[in-house]
């Protein structure tokens, strides 16, 4: 390497260090004046608190972009097919709330309906251990009674993976515009 490439490429790494501080210091400036704004004006909180912070993040149009242009999130056929062992339903899905339940057998796996990202994970009341996923289809499907769950929050789900385990029933609710949709199983 002579002395020439040397200097450019410790130039290169100082402007690749000088941007990404340029661009850190933008966002700090950025939280700073928002922050200011929010404590002297309520109507601008307000609406920062409501429009932003309580907000769902819609990540199904986000995955659809993803999928068209990449494989990514894609699993092959085998590794698909080797993650969807049907757990044991004893019987016919029960009306349960919002939702149904499924009456299985002792520490059977739960496996995903239909793809998508893992938004809760947490109690819920009536559910107890619930994981809800943001399919990519717009719906909310959340998956109560769940015991140990496999996946971790905001990860990416095909459909067919084990999400957890459930001993004697678990239940599922499916939810569009904050709304139960009946279930035909």
């Amino acid at each position: 390497m002579t002395y020439e490439e040397y200097k450019n490429n410790k130039s290169n790494k100082n402007n690749l260090f000088k941007n990404l501080l340029n661009k850190l210091f933008t966002v700090i400036i950025f939280s700073m004046i928002i922050i200011i704004i929010s404590n002297h004006s309520p109507k601008f909180k307000s609406f920062i608190i409501d429009k932003v912070l309580n907000s769902t993040m819609d990540f199904s149009v986000l995955n659809k972009a993803i999928n068209k242009t990449t494989n990514v999130f894609k699993e092959t056929k085998k590794e698909l097919e080797e993650t969807q062992q049907v757990s044991k339903v004893l019987t016919e899905p029960i009306k349960y709330k919002d939702g149904v339940k499924y009456l299985i057998g002792e520490n059977e796996k739960v496996l995903l309906k239909d793809s998508g990202i893992v938004t809760f994970i947490g109690k819920k009341d009536g559910y107890n251990n619930t994981i809800i996923i943001q399919q990519s289809n717009g719906y909310y499907a959340w998956y109560g009674n769940i015991e140990k769950p496999s996946i971790k929050l905001y990860d990416y789900i095909e459909k067919g993976t084990q999400i957890g385990t459930a001993s004697d029933e678990y239940y599922y609710v499916l939810l569009k515009d904050d709304k139960p949709v009946t279930i035909n199983e």
